[in-house]
């Protein structure tokens, strides 16, 4: 179907580099991207389109779906410091979903773990 169509990473490329691009023209490739369940592609369009508000709820998404590097990822774009609490929340959503490597990274940036020794994580 026509409707179905994503763009393909140099299309993607080409419309986010686009400084005259139409903040809906944004927003709908966002849309899509996230319909598709492609969300890092969808928070690329929103984060261009500076749609606080798609990018809020993306967030908390990524806290109840336990998903550590997009939550990580929308707090560097939304300039949001997680609180601890925060994090071992999602470390327990993360444990519950069998995501035990995000679950570690989680109680590791509460706090409540030290990173591993020469570990060079963000």
């Amino acid at each position: 179907m026509a409707g179905d169509y994503l763009l393909n990473c140099l299309e993607k490329r080409d419309l986010l580099n686009d400084s005259d691009v139409a903040e809906s023209t944004l927003l709908t490739w966002g849309q899509r991207f996230e319909e598709a369940e492609m969300i890092h592609d969808a928070v690329d369009f929103y984060e261009k389109a500076n749609s606080r508000e798609n990018l809020d709820r993306l967030l908390k998404k990524a806290l109840e779906d336990g998903d550590v590097f997009l939550f990580s990822r929308l707090c560097r774009v939304l300039k949001y410091e997680a609180t601890p609490d925060q994090w071992l929340l999602l470390a327990g959503k993360a444990e519950a979903e069998g995501k035990h490597s995000f679950a570690v990274e989680a109680k590791r940036r509460s706090g409540t773990i030290e990173p591993e020794a020469g570990a060079d994580r963000p």
